[in-house]
């Protein structure tokens, strides 16, 4: 991140009123996207490569 302000949430657990207020004092980062999630098929695939 090359900015001060807030990073774009990942999941769910980053709404939170504490964080909503540094949005509006610091701004939203859009600097960079947030990863995509795995697909559930990246997410099998990745799964059955580790158990063999």
């Amino acid at each position: 991140m090359t900015c001060k302000r807030v990073r774009p949430a990942e999941s769910r657990a980053d709404y939170t009123a504490e964080r909503a207020g540094k949005i509006v004092r610091h701004g939203l980062c859009v600097c960079a996207e947030p990863a995509p999630p795995p697909s559930r098929r990246a997410a099998r695939r990745d799964r059955e490569a580790t158990l063999g």
